[in-house]
């Protein structure tokens, strides 16, 4: 982890609230310390994390680009520009089994087209949003020119309202499909 103003925290006294780093150590009113990211410690057991710490994967398929016949979606995934977000992974999820079914088929799968929408609620009845389309290219997954939008900063309430709305109808959508 690394400071704003420089330095790697080697250890962290919470007690004392102080966080040590390789340049000084710092006392701390509030700290919030996020470990380095990486895929979990099973993808590294089955061979498909690289040095990063993440899975190579194809952009069509989501097969590992180390392991045959391994396909990962989600945070694991070295995605490309696509973020690593709930709406993500369950696009991912979708394009994967497509592709599963068509590579069982003998067939090639589709190129596909992905989108991630983040939403969030800041108060209730108060949201916003970024979204955009992913597709690949060069090996992995970009934004289609011209497909990322946002918010507008200056947006009304009712944009806001209708954001908020927006975000519980993706919210209920998403469990439904995953829990049923």
């Amino acid at each position: 982890m690394s400071l704003s103003n420089g330095g790697t925290v080697t250890s962290i006294d919470s007690a004392a609230r102080t966080l040590v780093t390789d340049c000084a150590t710092y006392k701390a009113d509030v700290a919030n310390v996020i470990p380095p990211q990486r895929a979990g410690h099973i993808a590294e057991i089955a061979g498909v994390a690289n040095q990063t710490g993440w899975c190579p994967i194809d952009p069509v398929t989501f097969e590992s680009r180390l392991q045959v016949n391994i396909h990962i979606i989600g945070d694991a995934a070295i995605a490309g520009a696509m973020p690593k977000s709930a709406f993500s992974a369950n696009a991912q999820a979708k394009v994967c089994a497509a592709a599963l079914v068509k590579l069982m088929r003998g067939e090639k799968p589709d190129e596909p087209r992905l989108i991630n929408t983040c939403y969030s609620i800041a108060a209730p009845g108060y949201g916003f949003s970024v979204a955009a389309v992913y597709h690949p290219a060069n090996g992995q997954l970009v934004e289609v020119p011209g497909s990322a939008g946002t918010s507008p900063v200056s947006a009304p309430r009712s944009v806001r309202e209708q954001e908020a709305k927006l975000a519980d109808g993706w919210f209920n959508t998403i469990t439904g499909e995953m829990f049923g």
